[in-house]
């Protein structure tokens, strides 16, 4: 588990850009600095070493030219005298010299600190190409290596060869070896400590860089199984709110179904009073949703069309009040019995109202109870103002009971009932359509015309709720 823990973190690093960047970076660093070390810091010290023994080998040689051109213009084996000799030996025993030699401009030998190499000839490239030219040639010689006369040293050494030049005319030339060993040496261990110095710099650099992502990466593996546990409870928080919310909705909907088939229990019709009530309203409110002038209206309220439809439940359930007898009368209804009648919009209005100002007061804001006050309170009430209870007339009645209005009325009159037969989807039509502006108002019914088809088959085609449809207001 420990190891299947540490490779998570390691990859996280990897699939984490912020983090797999910094590892990158350190890391091609921590490559750079010991590469830097081996590729331009050593040879540029190896170079300034060349560098070195050049300019040390320009100045012997000019001093040992000073010495031979007293006495000739030229480089030739007669002017190495014994006294020139004794100077030259002095000289390189002065200056620490491993051998000296001297040609002349044919490249033979004429001198040479080593009595073997006198009259040889130099016939090599670099002497004719590169020396006789005028330029220094130089060659740093490893132990155990060929000169570049094809000598084997036993030392390190500097092999640096000086043309003579008089009058910009080649005279000759000095080959002057330096004992490097401990030059060489010296460097060596030198480079050999910076690249020690630089290694553990660069090891250091990455370990430390490791270890924080690692860190790192490992506080945010912790992080992301949190916020993945706390995801995990959320979602079965959430679960269960929305369990429990549906068993409210279910609960409230069944509730206030059962009221509103209470408040119809009078009426013996089989119709589905309530269903088809719900669905006149939802197509209507959806047609006006789409068109002028209540689109925008209707638009800015999301759940307008599932609240008017839900709240049409309770149109008429102030009847719960109002005596059976008078309910279920066959015949025409007294002024007094219906004024009796009259009064279930303002019960209804009433107790909703509290309903709602309770909800208000909890939650502090208005439920689908303020569009269903709205609904069983005014939707007796005529665009023309001669409804009831409180003659309100046009854009005063609120929208949801103008739109019931209409859907009431035309169940009604699609219903049979004691005192009277179905009216037929047409002749339904045409009544409402004569009380356009009078009893409803003008848009809702260019709404149900637009969707009067689909308010025939509704009406022909009950569905599963065997409600206790209403009957008809009936007047003295």
């Amino acid at each position: 588990m420990p190891f299947r823990n540490a490779a998570v973190i390691a990859a996280n690093i990897l699939r984490t850009p912020t983090l797999r960047n910094i590892f990158i970076l350190c890391l091609t660093i921590s490559v750079l600095l010991p590469t830097y070390s081996t590729f331009f810091i050593m040879p540029s010290f190896s170079e300034q070493l060349t560098r070195n023994t050049e300019d040390d080998a320009s100045r012997t040689a000019a001093h040992l030219a000073s010495m031979l051109f007293l006495h000739s213009s030229d480089l030739t084996r007669e002017i190495f005298s014994p006294e020139i000799i004794r100077d030259i030996e002095q000289s390189k025993k002065d200056l620490q010299l491993e051998k000296i030699k001297a040609f002349s401009k044919s490249g033979e030998i004429i001198y040479s600190s080593d009595a073997l190499d006198i009259g040889k000839m130099n016939q090599k490239t670099y002497f004719h190409e590169i020396v006789a030219k005028g330029r220094i040639y130089s060659l740093i010689v490893r132990k155990n290596s060929e000169t570049a006369e094809n000598r084997i040293v036993d030392r390190d050494v500097a092999e640096v060869y000086i043309p003579i030049m008089r009058d910009n005319e080649f005279k000759g030339a000095f080959e002057i070896y330096y004992d490097i060993t401990v030059r060489k040496q010296n460097l060596s261990s030198l480079l050999k400590q910076s690249s020690i110095i630089l290694y553990t710099i660069a090891v250091i650099l990455l370990l430390s860089v490791v270890f924080m992502l690692l860190n790192v990466s490992e506080s945010m593996v912790r992080r992301e199984k949190a916020e993945g546990a706390l995801q995990e409870s959320h979602n079965r928080l959430q679960g269960l709110v929305a369990e429990q919310v549906n068993e409210i909705i279910v609960t409230q909907k069944t509730s206030v179904e059962a009221l509103a088939i209470l408040a119809e229990h009078y009426d013996y019709d089989t119709g589905e009073h309530l269903i088809r009530i719900q669905e006149y309203v939802e197509i209507l409110t959806s047609w006006l949703q789409k068109n002028p002038p209540y689109d925008t209206y209707i638009s800015n309220k999301p759940t307008y069309i599932n609240d008017v439809r839900f709240a049409s439940l309770l149109h008429d359930i102030g009847k719960v009040a109002i005596s059976r007898e008078i309910l279920t009368k066959p015949g025409k209804l007294t002024s007094e019995e219906f004024d009796k009648v009259k009064e279930h919009t303002l019960i209804a209005g009433e107790v909703l109202n509290e309903a709602n100002a309770a909800f208000v007061k909890s939650f502090g804001k208005d439920s689908y109870l303020a569009l269903a006050r709205d609904i069983a309170l005014f939707h007796h009430e005529k665009w023309d103002g001669s409804g009831y209870p409180n003659g309100l007339k046009g854009e005063a009645i609120p929208l949801s009971a103008r739109i019931v209005a209409l859907a009431d009325v035309y169940d009604a009159l699609r219903s049979a009932r004691p005192y009277k037969e179905a009216f037929t989807h047409m002749d339904s039509v045409n009544i409402i359509v004569s009380e356009k502006e009078k009893h409803f108002d003008p848009y809702v019914v260019e709404a149900f015309l637009a969707q009067a088809d689909k308010f025939s088959e509704i009406s022909s085609h009950p569905g599963k709720l065997r409600g206790l449809p209403l009957t008809p207001d009936r007047g003295p």
